[in-house]
């Protein structure tokens, strides 16, 4: 079935862009376009097909006016097309551009003018052709534009075309329904031409046998640009007929051409997408065959950032990894584990006998690597500048310089989420901790080697969580000195500093401390929770990790950090625990027994409380933090699977 043009005398009535889009549901006329290819490689060769879409991109570039006030001077700064584009295919070229515009105007048959065009470019490739179009058009536009910043240049119609469209851009009304949008379509025909030639390259230059989605869209790629290139000639006769002075605006001429440029966009983009996808898991999993059979710590660094360290063979290595915005309290965590190496080396060294150097095994087989895992497109200079400067004792990668995939694999072995971590590798680069750095947090030195096994993991014994979490720089030096002499210390934060006064007057033997730096204690605090989890799995793995008395009251501690405010009471100088919970709560309990009178004895009113606490049925609600190999949880009183709700914190959130 053909469609034909209203016939007439003037360029609206011959040949309707709303008419040509029909033919892109045309099948029959589609198959019949499809079936004319007759492709010549030497003609191919005459068109540089980057190049005539950079000459185009640039047209576009200068052309689309910002539609701006009456008396605006702005310059564009393009030549005469003929000096612009290659003079073996301009006359191609400048053909096309009359069948959307001049030529249409005898009212010949729409569907004969449009297998003409077709015929005309069925010696370049489909692609290729998409490319020479849309070239036409952007003459089209670009001249249109250049001549209105030159009035005098002899071209009478293109004169009268812009004395007709400068008056429909007198109104704001009319630049918003007419000119805006249509910039918004030029544009993007220029993206899905420049993304329909990536695609045939992500097709015809790889081996599509592996890679299926290749070869399915490989099928789709010639009808596409069918559709792609009547779009254009819509669009091409739609500027036309609104720089004609006799043709009426019609908005719905305009929305339809959106909407049909829109969806072939959507359609090539997405396919693009998918291959991309496809392709860089292919590349990524090629990567990970070679990352996971190492011979050894240098080449294992060798394949999986790309650096080779000579000097690590037959060391450990302390892999640290991060943002460009590591904290500095991590800093000088990780500064004291380097420098207690050294330091000793130095101590050893000095009480030598001079028959040469001895050295430990622990002051020997550690080095800190920082591989800091940045956006594929990160531009942002200062930081990187400042990450020359970070940590200058430690073996720096550039994240600029090291494999591509190493990000990949990182986030996806290791399970990185922008929070520091420090994965601890033996000299084969075997994996011995996934993630030290909670426990280099809460204990320092005290946790080498690092490795949280069985045999050294620094939980092994029994500690206080409360003396491993509120410590300097937690609280000052002379807080820790008056607490130790204090018979009852109730810690609070998260919530504005209370007046504490008419309660420690009634209640002898009771100092109350505020955590002013939130950030500082919420970090230590899920460090602590983390490592107890840990150290449960290793060390208790047949106890369910809430029945256990540390991570029952860290957890408690964890959610009134989340939910207003913290209280923690302790007792003696050793800090022994007491009672934990929200800060609200606890301060009216300490308020109602000033309120009863009588001789206050903490001690034994709080373990009544722990006492009916652990006798109650009703099941938990309790925040873990999130980390690698954490695992089922069951509720401590009906023994249940706990059910996994995510919940999201801005790092703001931990501030003050």
């Amino acid at each position: 079935m053909a469609f034909h043009g209203n016939g007439g005398s003037n360029m609206a009535n011959g040949m309707a862009s709303s008419d040509i889009i029909n033919f892109i549901d045309n099948q029959q006329f589609l198959e019949l376009v499809l079936g004319k290819q007759s492709y010549d490689s030497t003609e191919e060769e005459k068109c540089s097909v980057n190049d005539l879409l950079q000459i185009t991109n640039n047209i576009f570039a200068e052309a689309i006016p910002p539609v701006k006030t009456e008396g605006d001077t702005r310059k564009v700064g393009m030549g005469v097309s003929e000096s612009i584009v290659p003079s073996n295919i301009s006359h191609l070229i400048k053909w096309i551009g009359c069948q959307m515009t001049c030529e249409v105007t005898h009212g010949k048959d729409l569907e004969e003018r449009l297998l003409a065009i077709f015929l005309k470019l069925s010696s370049y490739r489909r692609t290729t052709q998409v490319a020479l179009v849309l070239a036409a058009l952007a003459l089209q536009y670009g001249e249109f534009w250049y001549i209105s910043e030159a009035p005098f240049t002899p071209s009478t119609g293109v004169l009268k075309g812009l004395s007709a469209l400068k008056k429909k851009l007198i109104s704001d009304e009319n630049k918003k329904v007419a000119i805006t949008p249509f910039n918004k379509v030029v544009n993007d025909l220029l993206e899905l031409t420049t993304r329909l030639l990536d695609l045939y390259k992500l097709v015809n230059e790889r081996d599509r046998k592996p890679v299926p989605e290749l070869v399915k869209t490989g099928r789709t790629i010639p009808r596409w640009s069918c559709e792609t290139i009547i779009t254009i000639l819509a669009t091409g006769n739609f500027f036309a007929r609104l720089t004609d002075v006799n043709y009426k605006f019609e908005e719905r001429d305009l929305t339809r051409l959106t909407s049909s440029v829109w969806e072939r966009k959507r359609a090539v983009l997405t396919a693009v997408g998918a291959c991309e996808k496809q392709i860089a898991r292919m590349e990524y999993q090629k990567y990970v065959e070679k990352v996971r059979v190492p011979v050894d710590i240098v080449d294992f660094l060798t394949r999986m950032i790309a650096v080779k360290f000579e000097s690590f063979r037959n060391k450990n290595v302390l892999l640290i990894i991060s943002d460009l915005k590591i904290s500095t309290d991590d800093i000088t965590t990780l500064e004291i584990v380097h420098n207690y190496t050294k330091g000793r080396l130095n101590k050893k060294y000095d009480s030598n006998d001079g028959f040469g150097q001895f050295l430990t095994e622990k002051e020997t087989l550690y080095e800190l690597v920082w591989v800091p895992v940045v956006d594929a497109k990160h531009d942002n200079k200062e930081e990187l500048q400042k990450f020359k400067s970070l940590m200058p004792w430690a073996f720096r990668v550039n994240p600029l310089k090291m494999n591509e995939w190493a990000a990949t694999y990182i986030k996806e072995e290791w399970h990185f989420k922008r929070e520091t971590m420090v994965v601890v590798l033996d000299s084969l680069a075997w994996v011995e901790n996934t993630d030290a750095m909670p426990m280099l947090r809460i204990w320092g030195t005290d946790a080498y080697p690092y490795t949280g096994t069985e045999s050294t993991h620094p939980w092994r014994e029994p500690r206080n969580w409360v003396q491993l979490v509120i410590k300097e720089p937690i609280v000052s030096p002379e807080t820790s000195d008056a607490i130790r002499r204090t018979e009852y210390t109730l810690f609070y934060g998260g919530t504005p500093a209370t007046n504490t006064a008419e309660v420690t007057g009634k209640i002898p033997g009771l100092r109350v401390v505020h955590i002013e730096n939130m950030k500082r204690f919420f970090i230590r605090l899920r460090s602590c929770l983390i490592c107890r989890l840990q150290a449960l799995q290793i060390l208790k793995p047949e106890i369910e990790p809430l029945n256990d008395r540390d991570v029952s009251e860290l957890c408690e501690t964890y959610k009134a950090c989340q939910e207003g405010g913290f209280a923690i009471l302790t007792e003696g100088s050793d800090l022994s625990m007491l009672h934990v919970g929200p800060f609200d709560t606890t301060w009216k309990q300490f308020t109602n027994l000033i309120a009863q009178g009588g001789r206050i004895n903490l001690a034994e009113v709080f373990k009544k409380k722990n006492n009916n606490v652990q006798e109650r049925s009703a099941c938990v609600h309790v925040y873990i933090p999130d980390y690698t190999g954490l695992g089922d949880l069951r509720c401590p009183f009906c023994s249940q699977f706990m059910r996994y709700d995510l919940s999201f914190r801005c790092c703001h959130s931990d501030s003050n």
